[in-house]
Order: C-alpha cells, then sequence, then structure tokens
C-alpha cells in the first residue's frame, strides 16, 4: 500500500502547478529562452523519440555541466534506474530490478574492461570512478538493439563523450568546496576542480579539425559509522548453542530454526579518496572521411583507517537468549560464568586501493556514397586495482584484553603457578570482559558488556577497559592485484535505401563485425599472522603487559549509532598499532611442555620473509619481542607481511559476432508512421582459464599450533598451474517497434533474447582454501570455467505521450524470462579423497566433556587446551587410557603409523603431527561453486511524468513496480533464486529556473531491494529515500556560484538478513554540501 500512496504524493503536485499555469494562461507572459535544466530535458526527449527501441537518457545541462557530479546519480533520475551507493555516492546502477552485473556500460559505443570489487560485482562499470563533466549525454537502452556490445540483460547504459567537431569554440571550468559533516579527522573542507575546453576549424581543402580536452581533480574525506557485517547462524547448519542456556522460545517456524548473531562490533573508518579524469580528443574531417582519435583516463586512490570494538557471540557461552517468532534469536547475554571471560576485541583496520582506467581509442567514418556509410573502430583500453579493496577485505590488526586468570595467575615476579618463569618486573592488573550481550529489538544491536580488572583475585573497581589492559593478538592482511586488459575492434556498414529497393519501407540496412579479446589476471594474497592469541575464544593472554599503556585510548561514544549505550572504542594511532604489534610478544620456544602456551603462537614464529632481527631503539638497546628466559628483550620482532601468493587466476576471452539490422520506416493508410527494426546478431566466445592453486591432500593433527594449523589443519599439495578451456555461440534476436498512432502520441513493441556473461572472477579454474576451525569444516570456494551466461528472452509494450516542449507522459511495462541464473551452489561433501584424522577411532576422546582434561595430566594446559588436545596425547602415546596415563609420556611420533614430525618451518617444535589414512572417513568439506542453476521470471511497470511550465517551473516524477519470482523467501535455509536488484523505486524532482538563477529539488526513493545472500542467509537493503538539493546563481552570462548539497536529512543505509530485526549493517555518511563557482567561455 505504501508505494501506491507514494505515487499519489509524488503526482499530485503535478495537478496543482498545472491548474496555477491554467489560471494565468491569459495574462501575458515574457518569453524566456529555453537553455539551462529545460534544454537538457529537451535533448533528452529528442533522444528517446528517435530511437525505436526503449530507450531514456540524460544530457548535459551545458558545455561541462552534467546535471550531477555523479554519473550515478544522474542516472538514478531515469525511471527504472536506481543506484547503488558506497560511501555515500552512487557507484553502481540497478535498471528494473537487476542489479549492477546485469547492466552493460559503454564508453561512445565501446565495451569497456571492468575489475570485480570486493564482492565480485560481474562485469559492472564503478561509476565513482568517473567525472561527469566530460560527458555530454548517457544513454539507457532497455530494449535490445543488434548492434549494440551484448552483456545486459537489464540495459545498456552508453556514455557519450564530447565531440569537438560537433560543439562550438569554448570551454569552462568550475571550483567547488566540499563539505562533509560526518568528517572527524581529515580536512573539513576539501576541493573539487574540473574544465573543458574546445576548439574547432578549417584547414587547406576544406577539412576541419577540432580537439578538446577536459579535466577535474576532486578529494574527499569522510566518515562512515556503522556495525560490521553480522552473520545470522542457521542452526540447522552451525549450532553452537551452550547446553545450558535458559531459553524464551516464541519462535513458529515449522523447522523450528533459529538464527544466532555470530558476532557484533561498533566502528567507524575515515576515508581519504582523491579522484583524477582527464580525456583528449582530436578529430580530423577531409572530403568522405571523419577521424577521431581520443584518449580516456581515471584514477582514483581510496585510503581508509578504521576502528572497532565488540565481541564474538555465536552462542559458545550463551546464558540467556530470546528467540521471537521468527527464529532470530533477538537477544541474548554471554559469559557472565566463564572463570576469565571472554575476548574485548579492539581492532584496528587500514587499507589503500588504486584504481586506474585507460582507454585509447580510433574512429574512422568513410561515406563512401550517399547511400554507403562504413565506420571503423578500435580501441585498446585497461582496468586496474591494486592493494586492499574494502569491507572485510581491508588489513585487520586485532587486538584484546588479557584476562589473566584470577584462580592461577601468572606472577610476573616470581614465575607464578602456571611454569617457573623468570621476567622480572611485577605482577601486572588483568582486564577481564565478563558478561556481554545484544539486544536487536534495538535497531542497532544494543551491544553491550560488563568489565573489571583483578590485581591476583583483588577487584580494583575499574569497570571500562583502557591501555593498560589491551595487547596484540592477531593480524588478517590481503592485498589484490587485479587488471583486465581489452582490445576491440568494430566494422559497421550501413546502407540506406534511398532508392527503395526490394521494398521501399527499408529504410536501411545496418551490419558488421566485432572482434573482442580480453585477458583478465587476478593475484590475491592473504595471510593471518597470531601475536599472544591460544586459541579461538580464549581470551587468557599475556601481550597486554608487553605493550605499553600509553599506545591506546579510549574514545567515548555517548549513545553511539543511537544504540542508547555509552559505547566506546579503543584508538590508537596506526602507525603505533603496527609498530607494537610486531614488537610486544615473546621469543617462542615453540615447547608444549615447559608452561608456555602463551608463546606458542608470536613473531618469532612467523614465516621468514615476516621476521627481523633490527628491532633496536634510538639508543641502539634491543626493543623488540621479550626473551622469557632471561627477562630480557631482544632484537628480534615480526613484519606484516602478505606472505605467498594464495591465488593466481588468468581468464583470457575472445568474442567475435556478426549482426544485421532491418530498420524499417513506413506509414499505414492513415499516414501514420511505423518505424521498425528487426535484427540478429551471432556471437561465439572461447575463454581459457588459467590458475595457479593448491589442492587439499590430506588433514594433519597436532598439539597446539603446528605449521598446519592450530589443532586440526589440512596439507596441500605445493601449487600448480592448470588451465581448462570453454567456448559456446548464441544466436540473439531482436525486434522493435514504434508506431504514432495519432500525433506526438506513440506505442512501442519490443521482443529480443539477450545474454549477460560471467562474473570474471567466477570463471577461474582455481580453489581457495579457507581458514581451518576445529568447530566447523573448512570452506572450498571452487570456480567454474565452463560457466554458461545468463540468458533472458525480453517483452516491452510502452505507451508515450509528448503533449508539449519538454514534457511528456509514458507508461511502460515489461516482461523478462531468465534463464542460466549463475546460482552459488554450497554443498557438503569429499573433495580429492582428503580423510579426516579426527574422526576415525584415534578421534574416539574429541567429546565436549574432554575438554580442557588434559589440564589433569599436565598441569601446564590449564586453561587453554580442549579435546582435542587431550585425544592427541593418548593417539600419542597408545599404552595409556583416561584410566591409565603417565605425564612422562612421547611427544613426538616414536614409531607409530600415519605420524610425522612438525615440519618445524613456522613452529620449531617436533611434536607428533597424526594424518589421515586410509582407515579414516572422508573429510567432509564445505564446497562453494557458481553453477547455471536457475530460470526465473521478472516483470514490472514503469510510469513517467515531466511536465516544464511557461513560467520557469519543472517537475519530474517517476515510479517503476517491479514484480515475479525472483525475490528471495526469507524463510528458506539454503541456497535459492533470487536477483540482486529486485525492488521498487521512484523519483520526484521540482526545479525552477530562469536567467539569473535556477534550484532543484528532487527526493529519490528505493524500495526494499533484494542485495544478494552471504553465506547463509539472504540480505536485502532497507526501504530508503533521499533528499538532494542543487541552486545556481548567474553573475552574469559568463560566471555562476552553485551550491549543491546531498542526501540533507541524513539518511543512513541499512541492510538486513532475512527480517528487519536481523541486522546485517548498518552504514551513516552523513550529509555533503558544496559551494563552488564556474565560469565559461
Amino acid at each position: 500500500m505504501k508505494k501506491y500512496l507514494l505515487s499519489l504524493l509524488l503526482l499530485a503536485p503535478i495537478s496543482y502547478i498545472y491548474a496555477q499555469e491554467s489560471s494565468d494562461a491569459d495574462d501575458e507572459v515574457e518569453e524566456i529562452v529555453v537553455t539551462g535544466i529545460k534544454q537538457s530535458l529537451k535533448d533528452a526527449i529528442d533522444i528517446k523519440r528517435k530511437n525505436v527501441g526503449v530507450v531514456d537518457a540524460i544530457t548535459s545541462e551545458d558545455i561541462g555541466k552534467f546535471p550531477d557530479g555523479n554519473l550515478a546519480e544522474s542516472l538514478a533520475r531515469i525511471v527504472g534506474v536506481t543506484t547503488e551507493r558506497s560511501n555515500n555516492e552512487g557507484t553502481k546502477v540497478s535498471v528494473r530490478g537487476l542489479g549492477p552485473e546485469f547492466n552493460l556500460v559503454t564508453l561512445n559505443g565501446r565495451s569497456m574492461p571492468t575489475v570485480p570489487g570486493v564482492w565480485g560485482g560481474g562485469r559492472s562499470f564503478d561509476f565513482g570512478a568517473v567525472s561527469s563533466h566530460g560527458v555530454s549525454a548517457v544513454e539507457v537502452y532497455k530494449s535490445a538493439n543488434a548492434i549494440l556490445p551484448t552483456g545486459g540483460i537489464g540495459s545498456t547504459i552508453n556514455m557519450v563523450t564530447t565531440k569537438p567537431l560537433d560543439a562550438s569554440n569554448g570551454g569552462a571550468f568550475s571550483v567547488r568546496a566540499m563539505h562533509e559533516t560526518s568528517v572527524e579527522t581529515g580536512d573539513e573542507y576539501t576541493p573539487e576542480v574540473d574544465f573543458v575546453f574546445i576548439r574547432n576549424g578549417e584547414v587547406f581543402n576544406g577539412g576541419q579539425w577540432g580537439a578538446s580536452v577536459s579535466g577535474s581533480h576532486q578529494v574527499r574525506h569522510n566518515r562512515e559509522k556503522g556495525t560490521n557485517e553480522i552473520t545470522w547462524l542457521p542452526s540447522p547448519e552451525r549450532s553452537h548453542l551452550n547446553a545450558n542456556a535458559v531459553i524464551t522460545n516464541n519462535n513458529t517456524r515449522e523447522d523450528g530454526a533459529y538464527f544466532y548473531p555470530e558476532s557484533l562490533y561498533y566502528k567507524f573508518k575515515d576515508n581519504e579518496r582523491t579522484r583524477d579524469n582527464a580525456q583528449v580528443t582530436f578529430q580530423y574531417e577531409q572530403g568522405i572521411v571523419r577521424a577521431t582519435l581520443d584518449y580516456t583516463y581515471s584514477a582514483t586512490t581510496m585510503a581508509s583507517e578504521g576502528r572497532e570494538s565488540g565481541s564474538y557471540f555465536a552462542g559458545y557461552n550463551a546464558d540467556f537468549i530470546t528467540i521471537n517468532e521468527n527464529g532470530a534469536v533477538i537477544s541474548g547475554s554471554e559469559g557472565a560464568n566463564l572463570p576469565i571471560g571472554d575476548s574485548y576485541q579492539a581492532r584496528i583496520s587500514y587499507g589503500e586501493e588504486d584504481s586506474v582506467n585507460r582507454s585509447l581509442g580510433l574512429n574512422l567514418d568513410f561515406a563512401i556514397s550517399d547511400s554507403l556509410t562504413l565506420i571503423f573502430d578500435m580501441h585498446d583500453s585497461s582496468a586496474m586495482k591494486k592493494g586492499q579493496p574494502g569491507g572485510n577485505l581491508d588489513n585487520h590488526l586485532d587486538f584484546s584484553n588479557g584476562a589473566n586468570d584470577p584462580v592461577n595467575p601468572i606472577d610476573w615476579q616470581s614465575g607464578g603457578s602456571a611454569g617457573d618463569i623468570n621476567r622480572g618486573g611485577v605482577q601486572s592488573p588483568a582486564g577481564f570482559m565478563r558478561q556481554r550481550g545484544f539486544d536487536f529489538n534495538n535497531p542497532v544491536g544494543g551491544l553491550y558488556w560488563v568489565m573489571n580488572r583483578l590485581y591476583g583475585d583483588q577487584d580494583l573497581g575499574v569497570t571500562r577497559f583502557d591501555g593498560r589492559d589491551i595487547g596484540p593478538r592477531q593480524a588478517f592482511l590481503h592485498y589484490q592485484d587485479k587488471r583486465s586488459d581489452m582490445q576491440q575492434k568494430q566494422l559497421l556498414l550501413t546502407w540506406d535505401n534511398l532508392e527503395g529497393k526490394f521494398w521501399d519501407g527499408i529504410s536501411s540496412i545496418d551490419f558488421g563485425y566485432s572482434d573482442l579479446d580480453t585477458t583478465y589476471l587476478s593475484k590475491k594474497w592473504f595471510n593471518q599472522l597470531v601475536n599472544g592469541k591460544i586459541a579461538d575464544g580464549n581470551p587468557f593472554m599475556l601481550t597486554y603487559d608487553l605493550l605499553p599503556d600509553d599506545v591506546f585510548s579510549r574514545i567515548d561514544l555517548p549513545n553511539y549509532l543511537g544504540s542508547g549505550q555509552d559505547f566506546y572504542i579503543m584508538d590508537a594511532a596506526t602507525s603505533d598499532a603496527i609498530y607494537w604489534f610486531t614488537r610486544a610478544g615473546y621469543v617462542s620456544d615453540s615447547s608444549s611442555t615447559d608452561g608456555s602456551p602463551w608463546n606458542a603462537s608470536t613473531p618469532s614464529n612467523w614465516p621468514v620473509s615476516c621476521r627481523a632481527n633490527d628491532a633496536v631503539d634510538a639508543d641502539g638497546n634491543p626493543n623488540g619481542l621479550l626473551d622469557d628466559a632471561t627477562g630480557q628483550k631482544t632484537t628480534q620482532r615480526g613484519v606484516l607481511c602478505y606472505g605467498d601468493i594464495d591465488s593466481d587466476n588468468t581468464i583470457t576471452e575472445s568474442l567475435k559476432s556478426l549482426f544485421v539490422n532491418f530498420n524499417i520506416d513506413t506509414e499505414t493508410p492513415k499516414g501514420q508512421e511505423i518505424r521498425a527494426q528487426l535484427g540478429l546478431r551471432y556471437e561465439k566466445v572461447e575463454q581459457l582459464s588459467t590458475s595457479f592453486t593448491e589442492i587439499p591432500v590430506n588433514t594433519a593433527w597436532s598439539l597446539g599450533d603446528f605449521d598446519y594449523g592450530q589443532r586440526v589443519g589440512l596439507i596441500t599439495a605445493p601449487g600448480v598451474y592448470f588451465s581448462v578451456p570453454g567456448e559456446s555461440d548464441y544466436f540473439l534476436p531482436n525486434f522493435n517497434m514504434t508506431f504514432e498512432y495519432a500525433e506526438n502520441k506513440i506505442i512501442r513493441l519490443s521482443a529480443s533474447k539477450t545474454i549477460s556473461r560471467p562474473d570474471l572472477e567466477q570463471m577461474r579454474s582455481s580453489t581457495e582454501i579457507g581458514s581451518t576451525d576445529t568447530r566447523s569444516p573448512i570452506f572450498l570456494n571452487v570456480g567454474n570455467p565452463d560457466l554458461e551466461p545468463y540468458e533472458a528472452i525480453n517483452y516491452d509494450f510502452a505507451w508515450e505521450y509528448y503533449y508539449k516542449d519538454a514534457s511528456y507522459v509514458a507508461a511502460n511495462y515489461f516482461h523478462k524470462e531468465l534463464d542460466g541464473y549463475h546460482g552459488y551452489e554450497q554443498t557438503q561433501g569429499p573433495y580429492n579423497g582428503v580423510t579426516d584424522v579426527t574422526r576415525g577411532s584415534r578421534g574416539q576422546y574429541i567429546t565436549s566433556e574432554n575438554d580442557g582434561r588434559l589440564c589433569e595430566i599436565h598441569s601446564w594446559a590449564c586453561g587453554w587446551s580442549t579435546a582435542y588436545d587431550y585425544a592427541w596425547w593418548f593417539v600419542t602415546n597408545p599404552g595409556q587410557t583416561p584410566d591409565n596415563y603417565d605425564s612422562n609420556g612421547y611427544f613426538t611420533c616414536q614409531d607409530l603409523e600415519n605420524c610425522i614430525a612438525n615440519p618445524g618451518i613456522l613452529f620449531a617444535h617436533d611434536n607428533a603431527v597424526h594424518v589421515g589414512s586410509a582407515e579414516d572417513p572422508l573429510y567432509i568439506f564445505n564446497i562453494g561453486m557458481p553453477t547455471n542453476r536457475f530460470g526465473g521470471t521478472i516483470e514490472g511497470l514503469e510510469l513517467a511524468v515531466q511536465h516544464t511550465y511557461d513560467n520557469g517551473f519543472g517537475v519530474i516524477a517517476n515510479l517503476t513496480f517491479v514484480d515475479g519470482d525472483t525475490n528471495a523467501d526469507p524463510s528458506i535455509i539454503g541456497e535459492q533464486f533470487a536477483l540482486g536488484g529486485f525492488g521498487d523505486a521512484g523519483n520526484f524532482a521540482v526545479f525552477y529556473e530562469n536567467e539569473d538563477y535556477s534550484a532543484r529539488l528532487s527526493y529519490n526513493w528505493k524500495g526494499e531491494t533484494f542485495a544478494g545472500m552471504d553465506q547463509y542467509n539472504p540480505l536485502w537493503v532497507e526501504e530508503r529515500g533521499q533528499v538532494d538539493f542543487s541552486a545556481t546563481y548567474n553573475l552574469n552570462d559568463n560566471g555562476a556560484v552553485f551550491f549543491e548539497a546531498v542526501n540533507i536529512t541524513d539518511e543512513e543505509v541499512r541492510l538486513f538478513s532475512r527480517y528487519e530485526e536481523m541486522l546485517f549493517l548498518f552504514q551513516d555518511h552523513g550529509s555533503i554540501y558544496k559551494l563552488g563557482f564556474r565560469y565559461k567561455f
């Protein structure tokens, strides 16, 4: 009902303004010269009307002046188009409920290379990398045309740049100051400048030349505030609920499944983005030839630093939980009864990504005769991204509280009960995270915890963490290097049927050939470095006392994100955090028998490339890792490095196309114009996927940390290169017809078959191996080089009425039948014959009842060991049993079968590593692979009204309603067919302009929209509306000052899993204000 009420609200003002205009119709009105906004709308209508298919457009208001500085924001004004925003800026677009990966973006009719971002994103184009000042128009083709490159089953979006021979001599430049209300640490005002310069003239023998140069530079500083991405664990797939938890269960699901939040963090991230654009075009026309040489360049650097604090939940230590009717664990409390509490996480994140796009093109247009035109076009283009792509793929340094055991504390003076260790110094108080919880009745989760600090068993009365409690824990480091190179040659021959041959209704025939070669290269590095952590879920760490107290400070954030909580985040300079993360640790002897579990994972055990021996202070004294045998610091330190390459993929794709278009222009006996296109495009694609990848060959099991993992690990074969070829071909017909049944009243019909080729990342032939965790199976992410394109059968029926200058009303029904949707098939099963060493007879003692029982045999195992360590002891010492054991047993293999010594590369010990055998059951992996799995239908209705008035006012309103069977069902657990971008949308804008000034107020509404899937759940973007405003005052014919405001009402972005109370992500970016000056000449 809300969407229909909105349609009335959007359209109601038109009737008022129209009535007002009619009442003043008899008054004499001064003639207004049509320029600026109105001229832009008129030009867009001309593009829409002249095309036979369904096309919408946005054009520049003046030279170098587009309606918005961001092309995606401008496109969002078009009916059926919605913006995908990132960092408070439009970056990608969805069209008719189909997400960015279903829409092809071209530059002057040329396919452009793209590089997938964090989530792949198909071959979608990032509009955030392009300034709009050098663009004269953007055309959105919603129906197919055989001449257009394939790849967009939602639409093909063509950016048209300025052509100097089609423009007048002149130019323009503008400067603006940008202020983002969210900024905290950056500059309060940042610059943005752009310019365009055009010159043309005549040369000897009647030739003409033209040249244009444009460029822009922009700097942005802002802060994102929000939550982490929260994974809700479905109980049928991952259930870790404490058996002793008290449950208030209001669940009405038939299957009884519930969803537990895995973690909750509050965070902020400070961003600095620099964007540069440049374009040079040279044209020369002589006789029958017009030549165009152009070069386009864009570069973006995005640097960010973030801070977040929170905790891991998942239900392991749950005390009380409440499950609502949808199965969501809506509130819960954990850890109240744990002796040493749980881990308070203080995360430092940082990253930087450089993105560069280049394109060099040549176009030759030959007017061979009055009826024959030949166009040859070629370009060599590239797209590149290097660094950390953001989100979860930034670099993360995790710091945590120490949680020194209050019952058996380490005595830093005399060695203490955990072992005879001489460190010197004094016994140190330790901070503990006690009861912690969440409440998703609060829109941002209501995160809270209880803290106290103990000195031995004495409570010191401290209730908030500070720098004294924090030490290094673990780091997650990412680096990616992606590049896509594209070379394309196109030949288009147009024959105009001037003499009426065959049938005079055929006005022309277009036919041609395209040869497109793409090479995509993707290299990825990931490294996890542990310093201080004993095990997941174990907060006991002693690195906190090696970190100076003043490295971290506390930032108090009362009522953060509107949570109602007096929240705080621990902060440190990123350089200091990096410095001390690599030094605040121990020189490990890697022994499990000397009472030193806390120093088993330290920088001294990192890979060789991640270690150095040069840690000294300004006076030359060692200030690196501590040697607990001497109590002295050493020159050893860690180095944050990415380690060996994890994946190296190269995908080559050769696409050859032949196409023909029959253009028909005729009339009915009543003189009603009929224009039509009948086209056919044939495409053949050959691809080759070559990857360097590791393959799992066996499982391994040892005590604590060892070279293959923590307790349980995976043995992999050395990386190898291998290639997988693939090919496919398609016939893609299309039919478009325009029937002007009365003056300025048009009916359009369209039918076509289109395809959208797979995400380049999905076509890799490598296997990505996830991290090892005894709590869940190892995840294998497998590519699929044989993935076929999406296919769509499309139908359009449109009605348009152009009732006055720059005004029209239109309605369009569309219907799409989709097939070959690229689902992500997630299964559980064996892989490469790998067996599970812990699930055979040797793993008989791995039960929850045996957690911590190795402490009964060895006192040094108290507080950190698990059932895996307990069972390992008896497998390594087969003569012992839980009823008859001897603490003087073996730690090495001796003569045991299916046992190897730890290689000693990462951890120097030679403890026994038990490996899987033929007698063990097969290991069951979680395996994910993209496949062509689904089909479905999507349909919708587009309504648009555009009205301009003689008094300078104008109104634009449109609505898009989308329906079909491609939306997700929140009740289903497991994969399902759903299209990202599925959702309704609407726009309303009112503007006024005269010779002196202009102003526009716009409202963009985006209904609840399906965003895709995380590992377990469908995700939606919550309904959102945004208000923007812009105004310009003309100082004279050449100069103007202008003001722009984006997201005036400071609307947040909120994503949820399944149901609105299951928060996935919350972001608040604030508003943006710009003040500038523009001069044209």
